[in-house]
């Protein structure tokens, strides 16, 4: 059934007022099937305020390269899967949430890699200094701002489900990150549901988090690509060459924190305090998309019909693509 395209027109509504057990793998998942050289291609690479493009850098992992890159910096996940559905970007890293908006809203793209955080943690909820919250429990008819269809929303409403809170037990301010930063910190709202570095940033003026990481979230987030760039054989090699620089480039950070750190500061203007205690939340590894996670992401769909926030829930697996990530850390 086709899904409404106003789901991803509300997203990129909301971002323009700012400026992420089982075992083995669905045999019958996709497979790209790139080419043996990706020369002669320009790879659109969109990026958030997340360092991904200073860890490259500062890594080596863009000397060299078989064909040109460009970035292209984005507020937040869902419009870069609707960048990428719509083929103006060929590759970028996103939430756990952010696909599976994208999915019900049609948007041509892929996952083609899972970009696991080590520490299981990307998002967090805090309050501020002075607040009398100090557990998920009191949230109860709170004002908590989020960014709509972002990792940070679908935390959220996984953890209210857990504690037995209802989405309407409480009010969302739908507010993409820049925005959610100014009303948490001019006290227009009593939490903040938000990911790194913006956790370190609030932190720094004394916010205290009260919840992230499991069982509400499983720590990871995607790698995503435009389906035409995965469908055209050279594309889908610069693709792979790609993924697997990232994942060098990963690597890399976590030997050297304190140099990403510090490039990363460079890149986005963050104080180099920010980017040191972020960098060490975000190591991370990139491995293929495996059972377990794609278990995780329908659990995850399915929440979000179940709460309304998605009209129904859509098939995770429906929208992965392998052949483009390698195994192992």
């Amino acid at each position: 059934m086709k899904r409404p395209l106003a789901l991803l027109a509300f997203l990129l509504l909301a971002a323009a007022t700012a400026v992420g057990c089982g075992s083995g793998t669905d045999e019958n998942l996709a497979v790209a099937k790139p080419a043996s050289s990706p020369e002669g291609v320009k790879l659109r690479v969109g990026v958030q305020k997340d360092g991904v493009r200073s860890i490259l850098e500062k890594s080596g992992q863009l000397e060299d390269l078989p064909y040109d890159i460009s970035f292209a910096t984005f507020a937040f996940g869902p419009p870069l899967v609707e960048a990428a559905g719509a083929d103006k970007i060929d590759v970028a890293g996103v939430g756990s949430t952010p696909p599976i908006f994208g999915a019900a809203a049609d948007a041509d793209f892929r996952a083609i890699a899972t970009i696991q955080y080590r520490n299981l943690q990307d998002d967090g909820i805090l309050v501020p200094k002075d607040s009398d919250i100090s557990s998920p429990e009191q949230l109860k008819g709170k004002t908590i701002a989020v960014a709509k269809g972002s990792s940070a929303h679908g935390l959220l409403l996984q953890l209210l489900h857990r504690i037995g809170l209802k989405p309407t037990d409480v009010k969302l301010n739908y507010l993409a990150p820049a925005d959610g930063l100014a009303a948490f910190s001019s006290g227009q709202v009593d939490a903040w549901s938000v990911w790194h570095p913006y956790i370190e940033q609030a932190q720094a003026d004394g916010a205290k988090q009260i919840a992230g990481g499991p069982p509400d979230e499983h720590g990871h987030s995607f790698e995503i690509a435009s389906s035409k760039a995965v469908a055209d054989p050279k594309r889908a090699a610069a693709l792979k060459d790609y993924v697997a620089r990232l994942k060098k480039a990963f690597a890399w950070g976590a030997k050297h924190p304190d140099e990403w750190a510090a490039a990363w500061s460079d890149e986005s203007g963050l104080p180099l305090a920010i980017t040191k205690a972020a960098v060490r939340e975000r190591l991370s590894d990139i491995v293929p998309i495996d059972q377990k996670t794609i278990d995780n992401q329908q659990a995850l769909a399915d929440r979000l019909a179940t709460d309304k926030v998605l009209p129904d829930s859509i098939t995770f697996k429906d929208i992965v693509t392998q052949g483009l990530a390698e195994g192992g850390n």
